[in-house]
């Protein structure tokens, strides 16, 4: 079992700081010396990735035979993934974090008027001060999220209050110095700490995945296929100043620091002044491995112990992060170009992508065949509303649709985590980025697969989209699920019955409520009313809503029947609060992992009202080409293209022997040349290869095939005419239940 599976540190904005997705969501407690809290709702936030195979259970998990033990554990054999964050905007600056003010720098480190003393605990009222220093803004917030997060063990909290008296929770999850909870800091807590601290520090604002190794026994040894390259070990002392008056914040470097190098980590050309270590060893190439730098551990996974100052530190961190393709180096077709702009990685993006034009990137690796996760770094600086797409093609198989929000501006990159199917395991993997035909398409930085997991309740892997977002990502769609009550997403304008917010798990989930709080901001920044509406592939939503409520003050509250979903819309509905903005300062739900589409759906049925249609194209009037009356019709609206497909969720599983395309009373001749089927037994991992083929007819098109079981079936163009492609309905062929 890799260390993704145990636990992963979720997603963090900007870029040098300690910011989204990383405070604790839990009921707010008062500000006292014995504040602790599990997470009320039960949900895998604090624990991470734990797998129903491997990870806290009574198999493999934390019991006398296997829990955290060099086989299965945090450490020798495993270890823990993480993804980077502290940044110049809200974290180690000059408002809150490490700075001439408050903590880093060569007078002070962090023990100093930021309100934090290593002598004593970070619950007492001496150890880390409440409405004082770096808990009077979000940027010194985000420095303390970040503390406690490397601190604490999983489970554990923190509460504190700023200055008005609001209540914050932070949540622990790496374990380095559970003691300075309630006790001080002592020497190697605090180089626990600053390790800890300096490996996360990005210094350009973008989010990069990365993974851990330690001889600390809460982070452990061992190397994951999905974070091939190890970039360096962070080292040293920050917590507190030397004899000197100085500070021991240093770094060398990993084997693969001059290999897939991205923006802000080690490799690149970092901001100097944000950066605030420096290489231990500069006069002898800085790598971590030569002579009398580093003791490296047997394995490669890292450093056992470094010199830097002429002193052994023993609590080294090793990062190691993902293999990352950059588009300009791909293989680009049709009007697809380079753009250059000193502001994406390496200097340059892909633009002018579109349905005949598009990038190729090969040699992909994935840990695990079948479903993975890919992060995709890209540009959209349309207009706050707008949204882009890209059909993304895996192996050649199904075009697979994917929005991009914008904001920012064309120079800004963005970050989307997607899920992906049709890998196969090991690096022969080929990724097609191309138009839809139908909107835009963003530009493309470089994407890094970063591998899969069931765990489709922890929100760090979640995607979110908004209809607006505040131009200059100060309050983006991310905020209201980073488990921080003081930042937000907010529409930026007056209800007007027109704004919605979305929710991709990334898999199958269950929920049955779903709470909206805005809190911490403008409390009348709450909804009118809102309605809610499901998907079952995260790109479309149904017409119809399954739950809706009034809105709030300081939360909305939303109870409906048991859903299962992929994805959720919000819609705000009407404009009985027309003079206030919408905001969310949290999303939450009971949210639970469904054990799979086809257990959890209702009983499969072959009645055509409970199927679910969707399309890459005109997807909106999908449902017309599958409504059982044969006088209407779902068309693509323009001549077909190679890739189109119509796909039919069914309301469970059912059994076939061959599908019908019925065109008898609605454009006869809009049929084309030749299909190709696709199947799926759960609605999300789809096949590789066609099941079966024929060719399109006048009037209907029949193609059989072997009796097999389908949750859903994808119907995709392989060769056109020049007509639209429509369908007046779609008939499965001997449909059953068994």
């Amino acid at each position: 079992m890799d260390k993704m599976t145990l636990r992963r540190i979720g997603w963090i904005s900007a870029s040098l700081g300690l910011t989204t997705a990383l405070v604790g969501c839990t009921n707010s407690l008062s500000d006292s010396d014995s504040a602790s809290s599990a997470d009320p709702s039960g949900a895998s936030t604090a624990a991470g990735y734990l797998s129903s195979e491997n990870g806290l259970n009574s198999v493999n998990g934390l019991n006398s035979a296997n829990g955290l033990n060099s086989a299965n554990g945090l450490n020798s054999a495993n270890g823990l993934g993480s993804i980077n964050g502290l940044n110049s905007v809200n974290g180690f600056n000059s408002a809150n974090g490490f700075n001439s003010a408050n903590g880093f720098n060569s007078a002070n480190g962090l023990n100093s008027v930021n309100g934090l003393n290593m002598a004593n605990g970070l619950n007492s009222v001496n150890g880390l001060a409440a409405g004082a220093g770096l808990m009077t803004s979000d940027p010194g917030r985000k420095t303390v999220s970040y503390m406690v997060r490397c601190a604490l063990n999983a489970g554990d909290t923190l509460v504190k209050q700023d200055q008005y008296g609001n209540n914050f929770t932070f949540n622990g999850e790496i374990g380095l110095a559970p003691q300075y909870k309630t006790g001080g800091c002592n020497q190697q807590c605090t180089e626990a700490m600053s390790s800890c601290l300096m490996a996360h520090i990005n210094t350009t604002g973008v989010h990069i995945p990365l993974w851990l190794d330690s001889p600390m026994a809460n982070i452990g040894w061992g190397q994951s296929p999905s974070f091939p390259t190890q970039e360096g070990t962070f080292f040293g002392q920050i917590m507190v100043t030397n004899a000197a008056n100085n500070l021991d914040a240093y770094y060398c470097n990993g084997s693969g620091v001059t290999a897939d190098v991205v923006p802000g980590r080690l490799g690149s050309t970092q901001n100097s002044a944000s950066a605030p270590y420096s290489n231990a060893y500069p006069v002898s190439g800085g790598m971590c491995n030569a002579p009398g730098h580093c003791t490296m551990q047997a394995n490669g996974d890292g450093a056992v112990s470094c010199v830097g100052n002429n002193i052994t530190w023993n609590n080294p961190i090793t990062v190691w992060r993902g293999k990352t393709f950059q588009a300009e180096s791909a293989t680009r077709t049709g009007g697809a170009s380079v753009i250059t702009d000193s502001a994406n990685s390496n200097g340059a993006r892909v633009g002018n992508i579109g349905s005949n034009a598009g990038v190729t990137f090969t040699g992909v690796p994935a840990a695990t065949a079948g479903v993975n996760n890919l992060v995709v770094y890209y540009t959209n600086g349309d207009s706050s509303v707008y949204q882009r797409f890209f059909n993304v093609i895996v192996n050649g198989g199904a075009p697979q649709l994917k929005g991009f929000v914008s904001t920012g501006g064309w120079s800004t990159d963005l970050q989307a985590s997607i899920t992906l199917t049709g890998f196969n395991a090991g690096s022969n993997n080929t990724v097609q980025f191309i138009g839809d035909g139908v909107h835009g398409a963003p530009d493309l930085d470089w994407i890094e697969i970063i591998g899969a997991s069931s765990n489709y309740c922890d929100h760090t892997r979640w995607i979110v989209n908004a209809s607006s977002i505040q131009s200059g990502s100060q309050d983006p769609a991310m905020n209201a699920i980073d488990g921080d009550p003081s930042t937000r997403w907010t529409s930026g304008r007056n209800q007007d019955g027109t704004d919605w917010f979305t929710v991709d798990f990334g898999g199958f989930v269950t929920m049955s409520n779903l709470t909206l709080t805005n809190v911490l901001y403008d409390q009348n920044d709450y909804p009118g009313s809102v309605s809610l509406y499901a998907s079952q592939d995260g790109v479309n939503f149904s017409t119809t809503a399954f739950g809706s409520a009034s809105g709030a003050n300081p939360q909305t509250v939303i109870t409906f029947p048991k859903q299962t979903l992929r994805a959720i819309k919000i819609r705000q509905m009407g404009t009985a609060r027309n003079g206030s903005w919408w905001s969310i300062n949290e999303f939450d739900s009971d949210c639970a992992v469904a054990p799979s589409q086809v257990a959890v759906l209702p009983t499969g049925t072959c009645s055509v009202s409970g199927w679910t249609e969707t399309s890459n194209v005109n997807s909106s009037a999908a449902s017309a080409g599958d409504d059982g009356n044969l006088s209407t019709r779902w068309t693509t609206n323009r001549a077909m293209a190679v890739g189109d497909y119509y796909q039919v969720n069914f309301a469970g599983a059912i059994y076939a022997t061959g599908i019908t395309l019925n065109n008898t009373q609605t454009s006869s001749n809009d049929y084309a040349g030749k299909f190709a089927l696709y199947g799926s037994t759960d609605g999300i991992t789809w096949d590789q290869t066609p099941f079966a083929s024929g060719n399109g007819a006048a009037n209907t098109t029949t193609i059989t095939f072997a009796k097999r079981q389908l949750t859903a079936i994808r119907v995709q163009v392989v060769t056109t005419t020049s007509n639209y492609w429509s369908i007046g309905d779609v008939q499965m062929q001997s449909c059953s239940l068994n």
